[in-house]
């Protein structure tokens, strides 16, 4: 099921979408997996499992 939502004018996109973005490389620094727990909260996101891989929280 292929679903895109608009929220505040950005484009969320589904999971698959989401995983394919730089291998689910999520662009934020981290240092360990608690870090990452944060970007659960944003819009969209509150299904996803974040964890820290070298660095960068990364999609699950």
């Amino acid at each position: 099921m292929k679903k895109l939502m608009q929220v505040k004018g950005a484009q969320v996109l589904n999971k698959q979408a989401q995983k394919s973005i730089n291998g689910g490389n999520t662009g934020m620094r981290c240092y360990s997996h608690t870090d990452c727990n944060i970007l659960s909260s944003l819009p969209g996101f509150e299904y996803e499992e974040f964890f820290c891989f070298w660095g960068m929280c990364q999609i699950a």
